[in-house]
């Protein structure tokens, strides 16, 4: 499940995930794994698509379904803002 911890972490390497691996702490390395890492980079991707006018409504619908399965509350609301 992505959370806000998940996506700050996101934030604070500018998606980054090299730069996440290098100098990550710990910490953040225990919290966040690559699986989470490139569902957030997917979800981006997917996202722009759909502000670009660029998808089709069962695209959105799907994006919507994986928000709603893999992202707690808070978290929807970040991703959506961060593209």
């Amino acid at each position: 499940m992505i959370t806000k911890q998940k996506i700050e972490i996101y934030k604070k390497f500018h998606g980054d995930s090299d730069g996440f691996a290098r100098v990550g702490s710990i910490t953040e390395k225990e919290l966040m794994t690559n699986d989470d890492w490139a569902q957030m980079d997917s979800m981006l991707q997917d996202l722009e698509l759909i502000e670009k006018g660029l998808a089709s409504k069962d695209f959105k619908n799907q994006v919507d379904t994986k928000l709603k399965e893999n992202f707690d509350f808070e978290s929807i609301e970040m991703i959506r803002h961060l593209h």
